[in-house]
């Protein structure tokens, strides 16, 4: 019997159109399964990759698929109790589970043009979902390799409706991918030109709760009371903070502006002088990082948790006490940058020797002469601390009420109003009464102004501090202690505001924070500094391509699921490929190989378990079948009588090869 062209080499076979859209369907149910392992159920992580290797030996033995009407029934069951596990802090993960589902009972199903083509939206429809989630640099690495496969199951696609018995020589294949890889090629730089050239919007692409609708905030460097009854109710987007949540039992406090001059209706913050010092931090107190991203419109002030140590990302200005302001030139712009904060309430300088005759115990001589009575008797014969916690009491509910409404009118007196009349204020009131109450008992004291609380967004993991959260509270100095410690005044129910972002609306900030970190934030001097990169690269390629052995251990560990079964697939390729070599080194077999691509090279090509006199008999070239005649018979001759093809006959039928190779019709 002679061999089928099946055991012949990989450049005589011919690949359907349905075997390669079967290989790519593969690849992307593979690509989007590694891609989204580690934020599915483990139960799917097991479970899924049944169904494609399920698939495979079905296409592979030709056997029946399972019908569709039993595949939609299970996946309704599933897609239900996948979705009943649905929580705020869960949906992106089921959604993944949700497609890799669909995906799996697409890759059971008998399928046609347009079942590949769902099973390529699906593998899309994954990269969309794991966006919401992370984009980091194996997540782009999965986006190439599934554009490729995409591309070409499209191509291939929209070529099976065309010609379903359509079949790709390994040569037509070759040339088919490299024309994907040309166009994805081509196409990725000029998108990427026209992005670096193309003007930026800098609005996101969701304007949730009408926070964009201007650029400006509700903080102030300088405080007057009455004058946060617009911030309170304003609900825009000051910045987001990427970090860990702190402790329930620890609300965060986002420092800003230090304010120690009061001027007897206002407080600012005072340039240089005493009180501008560095501090150490709490032995205790824990370390923080935060990356923040920042809302146009914040007066050049920078913002960080409790007491930042360090801010870096942009050009800074340290004014001292846990100030930072950046260059006027950034105004009226996003910013992203990091903070380094400790955790505490409590701020200690550097310097031990605390000047008490400084502007922090400043007031005007005849500034609410009533109030002073009142301070000497309620602190008399108490240390700083006592006498905080005194004004504290004295300022606690119920004898004060936090209010937005029936306010003093009269900024000149509202404080003295706030203490003896209404008794119902904001934050401002609540913080300036208590700060002149603590000058007048002769402890320094000063405002500190920044936001107080935040909702934290699990889905993305950072914080959203909202233009409502704008507060301001107090720093009393503590002799004993001999650091500033904060106080706030404000009734907790009044200074947080209601915090009630539903699941969507935190999805859909995700959405717009990911859309401010990469395309507005993206500016033209990140790009110049790429530009510069990328210089530097092409001056010195050597340098830049030498890996660190974190950066290869991060590597190895992102692609390790990918690369273990990239390593089984290839091992049983190569075995399948040594085995069948094995078989095929006999000399015959040899010579029939050349002889067969000899005929491919003339337009012939050997249908599989066809003889080799019929294949003849489909030559319509005379001269050609007349030369390759002779080498049919002759190879016929040793192969069916187990003939021994000793050296002379082999050179002979050799000779006859390279003779049909060189052959040109006349």
């Amino acid at each position: 019997m002679l061999p089928e062209s099946g055991a012949l080499r990989f450049s005589d076979a011919r690949f359907s159109l349905r075997f390669l859209l079967n290989v790519c369907a593969f690849c992307c149910a593979s690509l989007s399964f590694f891609m989204g392992v580690e934020v599915i159920g483990r139960p799917w992580v097991l479970i899924f990759p049944i169904f494609p290797a399920l698939a495979v030996f079905l296409e592979w033995n030709d056997l029946p698929h399972p019908p569709r009407l039993f595949l939609n029934l299970a996946a309704v069951v599933t897609l239900l109790a996948i979705f009943s596990r649905v929580r705020r802090n869960y949906i992106v993960e089921a959604l993944m589970e949700a497609i890799l589902l669909m995906t799996a009972i697409k890759m059971l199903e008998k399928k046609g043009p347009r079942d590949y083509v769902q099973v390529t939206a699906l593998a899309l429809a994954s990269v969309v979902a794991y966006a919401m989630l992370s984009v980091e640099k194996t997540f782009i690495l999965y986006c190439f390799g599934l554009s490729l496969f995409c591309s070409l199951s499209l191509i291939l696609s929209a070529w099976l409706s065309k010609e379903p018995d359509a079949r790709l020589a390994p040569r037509e294949l070759r040339q088919l991918c490299m024309r994907v890889v040309s166009l994805f090629g081509l196409m990725l730089p000029l998108s990427l030109l026209l992005f670096y050239l193309m003007p930026r919007t800098a609005r996101p692409i969701f304007g949730m709760r009408g926070q964009y609708g201007t650029a400006s905030t509700g903080f102030s460097d300088q405080v007057q009371p009455g004058d946060a009854t617009a911030i309170q109710s304003s609900r825009r987007l000051s910045f987001r903070a990427v970090t860990e949540p702190l402790p329930e039992n620890r609300t965060p406090y986002w420092r800003g502006m230090v304010l120690d001059v009061f001027d007897g209706r206002m407080w600012i913050a005072g340039r240089g002088g005493s009180g501008r010092q560095p501090f150490v931090p709490d032995g205790d107190a824990p370390r923080v990082v935060q990356e923040i991203f920042l809302e146009p419109g914040n007066r050049g002030v920078l913002f960080a948790l409790d007491h930042p140590v360090s801010v870096s990302g942009i050009d800074v200005l340290d004014r001292g006490d846990g100030m930072y302001l950046y260059q006027s030139r950034n105004v009226g712009r996003r910013l992203q940058y990091e903070a380094v904060s400790h955790l505490s309430s409590r701020m200690r300088p550097v310097s031990p020797n605390f000047d008490r005759n400084n502007r922090t115990l400043a007031i005007p001589p005849d500034f609410i002469p009533r109030l002073r009575p009142v301070v000497a008797d309620l602190t008399r014969g108490m240390s700083d601390r006592e006498k905080a916690e005194a004004v504290m009491r004295y300022l606690a509910p119920p004898a004060f009420e936090y209010s937005l409404s029936g306010l003093p009118p009269d900024p000149r007196n509202a404080i003295e109003e706030f203490i003896f009349t209404t008794r119902q204020g904001n934050c401002e009131y609540f913080a300036s009464a208590m700060g002149v109450m603590l000058r007048m008992a002769g402890v320094p004291s000063r405002l500190v102004s920044g936001y107080m609380g935040g909702v934290y967004n699990e889905v993305g993991g950072y914080y959203i501090v909202q233009e409502e959260k704008a507060h301001v509270w107090v720093e009393a100095w503590d002799g004993a202690e001999g650091a500033w410690v904060r106080y706030d005044p404000t009734p907790a129910g009044g200074a947080l505001a209601a915090d009630d972002f539903n699941a969507l609306e935190f999805y859909l900030d995700m959405l717009d924070y990911q859309w401010s970190k990469l395309i507005v934030n993206y500016n033209w001097e990140v790009q110049a500094d790429l530009l510069q990169d990328l210089r530097e690269v092409l001056r010195n390629p050597r340098a830049s391509l030498t890996p660190t052995r974190d950066g290869m251990l991060r590597l190895g560990s992102a692609l390790s699921g990918p690369a273990i079964a990239g390593v089984v697939i290839a091992l049983c390729g190569m075995l399948f490929y040594l085995v069948r070599g094995l078989r095929s080194r006999r000399p015959e077999i040899v010579l029939l190989h050349r002889f067969q691509r000899g005929m491919q090279r003339h337009g012939y090509v050997r249908h599989k378990s066809e003889g080799l006199e019929e294949f003849l008999a489909r030559v319509d070239d005379e001269g050609l079948r007349a030369l390759a005649l002779p080498f049919v018979r002759r190879f016929e001759e040793f192969y069916f009588r187990d003939g021994v093809m000793d050296a002379a006959a082999r050179n002979a039928l050799r000779d006859r090869v390279a003779q049909i190779a060189r052959y040109k019709k006349t």
